[in-house]
C-alpha cells in the first residue's frame, strides 16, 4: 500500500497528469467547434501549410521538419496547436540567447596555448573541425583510464574522489538515490566537510522521482552545493526537450571523468532491468582534465549567474596521444556530436566500429554510414537485445535492411542492455561520451565526449569492442523479414521519431 501511495503522489505521475490534462483541454476545444468543424478545419489546414512554410525556412535538421511536415498536414488542428505550443513560445528565444552565453565562455575558458599538428592529415581535419566548431583545442600532457563497465567506473571515481584536495564538480543526467549515490555522498559529505568546494549539477526531468527535495535539502546543509538544470516546468513546451544528458565529474582540475554512466544502481548492475548492462566511460588525468571543468563551470556560472573563474594551471608534460574533449549544445547551429561522428566515418581507411543504445538517425548520416560501407570499409554497428525502450527499438529495427544490403554489420547485445556509446576508427582514432545515434543528442540535448588520436585507449576500446561482439548475435538479412504491417509501424515510428 505505502508502494501504491508513494507511486500515485510521485512527481513523475503529478506531472504526466498535468500534461494529460492539458491535453485533454485542447481535445475538449476541438470537440467544442465541432459545430463549426468544416470552417475550422479549413482555418487550421490553411495555418498548418503556413507553418510548414515556415518550417521549411528554418535551419533545423531535415528529419526534424519531415516529421513536423508530417503533423502538420496529416493532423493539421493537433498539429497545429503543438507547434505552436512547442516552437513558437516567445520565452523560449529568451532561453535560448541565455544559453549561448555558456558557448562563448567556453570559448574564453579554453582558448589555444599553442598550435598541435597531428601526423595524419584526416585525423588533423578532424580535430581542427573540434577546435573551430567546438572552441574546444586539442590537448597533450594527459594520460588516460578506459572503462568497459560502469563497476570498474564507479571503483575507480571512488577512488579519486578520495584523493580531492580543492574541488570535486558533478554533472550528470540521472543521480538517484541509490547504493551507488549513497558510496560517493559519503564521500562528497566528507570532503565538504574539509573545505573542499563540492558541487553538483543534475538534470532535472532525468532525475525526476530518483532525488528527492529531502535529499537536496540535506545535501545542502552539509556544505554541498546542489543545482538542477533547466527545471521541470508540467507544461507542454520546446523547453521539455532542452536537457543536460552529459555526464562529467572533475576533480582539482586534475582528474575528468566522462562517458555513458549515470549515477544509478543499473548502471553498475547493482539493480537487474534488463538483463546484464553494459556501459563504458573514461577518466583524464593531466590538462585533458581542464576542457570538462570549463564544460561544468561555463554550465554552472549559467544556473547560477555567478561568474566563474576559468584559469588553467600548469601540467606535468607527458607524450600519450592527443586528446580532444568536446561538447554541443542545442542552442546553437552547429550539430557538432554528430559531425564528430560523421567525420570519423566518412574519413575511415579500413573500420569503424559503432556501439550505441539507440539507432535513429536521419538520411545524411545514415548515407555516411552506408556509403562507408559501400566503398570498402569494415563498418559494424552494436545495438541492445533487450531494450529499455521498446518504441525507440522498433525504430532501430526499421534501420537493418538498408544498412545490411549496403555491407553493413549490425548486432544486438544479447546479454542485456547496451548502453555504451563509443566509435572507433583504424586503431588510431576513438570518442566516448555521452552521445547516442538519435535526434534527441544530436539536435536537443546538451552533450559531451571525449575525441582522441593515438592513444594506447584507442586499442584499449578496440579490445572491448571485440569482446562485445562475442557476446552479440549478427542480424542478417532473413532476420529483418518481418510481416508487413510490423514494417509500416516501424517506418511511422521513424518518422515520428524526432519529435519525442
Amino acid at each position: 500500500m505505502k508502494r501504491i501511495r508513494k507511486f500515485f503522489t510521485s512527481r513523475m505521475i503529478a506531472t504526466a497528469l498535468d500534461i494529460l490534462i492539458q491535453l485533454a483541454i485542447i481535445i475538449v476545444l476541438l470537440v467544442y467547434f465541432d459545430g463549426v468543424f468544416v470552417y475550422y478545419y479549413s482555418v487550421s489546414l490553411i495555418l498548418s501549410v503556413l507553418c510548414c512554410i515556415e518550417v521549411i525556412n528554418r535551419n533545423i535538421n531535415s528529419g526534424y521538419k519531415i516529421s513536423w511536415i508530417l503533423m502538420l498536414l496529416v493532423f493539421p488542428m493537433f498539429g497545429l496547436t503543438l507547434y505552436v505550443m512547442l516552437e513558437g513560445s516567445w520565452y523560449t528565444k529568451q532561453t535560448k540567447k541565455k544559453m549561448l552565453s555558456i558557448t562563448e565562455r567556453i570559448k574564453d575558458g579554453l582558448s589555444k596555448d599553442d598550435d598541435i599538428v597531428l601526423d595524419s592529415a584526416s585525423a588533423n581535419k578532424q580535430s581542427k573541425y573540434i577546435e573551430d566548431f567546438a572552441y574546444s583545442p586539442p590537448v597533450k600532457n594527459t594520460r588516460s583510464k578506459y572503462f568497459k563497465s560502469g563497476e570498474g567506473y564507479f571503483n575507480s571515481l571512488l577512488q579519486d574522489l578520495n584523493k580531492a584536495e580543492k574541488s570535486i564538480y558533478l554533472e550528470y543526467f540521472i543521480i538517484k538515490e541509490s547504493h551507488m549515490w549513497d558510496e560517493i555522498k559519503k564521500i562528497l559529505i566528507q570532503k565538504a566537510s574539509q573545505g573542499v568546494d563540492v558541487r553538483v549539477i543534475y538534470d532535472d526531468f532525468g532525475s525526476i522521482d530518483r532525488i528527492s527535495k529531502k535529499e537536496i535539502r540535506s545535501l545542502k546543509s552539509m556544505g554541498i552545493k546542489i543545482k538542477s538544470f533547466n527545471p521541470f516546468v508540467p507544461a507542454i513546451s520546446l523547453l521539455l526537450n532542452y536537457r543536460d544528458h552529459r555526464k562529467i565529474c572533475t576533480i582539482d582540475t586534475k582528474i575528468a571523468y566522462s562517458g555513458g554512466v549515470n549515477l544509478a544502481d543499473e548502471y553498475i548492475n547493482k539493480e537487474i532491468r534488463f538483463g546484464h548492462w553494459k556501459d563504458s566511460g573514461i577518466a583524464l588525468y593531466g590538462e585533458g582534465a581542464y576542457s570538462l571543468e570549463v564544460f561544468f563551470l561555463t554550465l554552472w556560472e549559467y544556473i547560477t549567474k555567478e561568474k566563474q573563474k576559468l584559469s588553467k594551471p600548469q601540467y606535468e608534460e607527458l607524450n600519450e596521444g592527443i586528446y580532444q574533449p568536446y561538447t554541443d549544445s542545442p542552442i546553437d547551429k552547429e550539430n557538432v556530436g554528430a559531425n564528430v561522428y560523421m567525420n570519423i566515418i566518412s574519413q575511415a581507411q579500413s573500420y569503424v566500429y559503432i556501439s550505441t543504445p539507440y539507432f535513429v538517425v536521419d538520411d545524411e548520416m545514415l548515407k555516411t554510414i552506408t556509403n562507408a560501407a559501400k566503398s570498402g570499409v569494415d563498418v559494424r554497428i552494436v545495438v541492445p537485445h533487450i531494450p529499455d525502450k521498446k518504441t525507440v527499438n522498433q525504430a532501430t529495427k526499421s534501420y537493418y535492411t538498408q544498412l545490411i544490403e549496403a555491407g553493413v554489420k549490425v548486432y544486438e547485445y544479447k546479454r542485456g542492455f547496451n548502453h555504451s556509446k563509443i566509435v572507433i576508427s583504424d586503431d588510431k582514432i576513438a570518442t566516448v561520451g555521452s552521445v547516442n545515434f538519435d535526434y534527441r543528442s544530436f539536435f536537443l540535448s546538451f552533450e559531451c565526449g571525449v575525441w582522441m588520436y593515438n592513444t594506447d585507449t584507442v586499442l584499449d576500446m578496440l579490445e572491448d569492442y571485440n569482446e562485445l561482439l562475442k557476446d552479440s548475435i549478427k542480424i542478417t538479412i532473413e532476420d529483418c523479414k518481418v510481416p508487413f504491417i510490423v514494417k509500416i509501424f516501424r517506418r511511422i515510428i521513424a518518422a515520428f521519431a524526432p519529435l519525442f
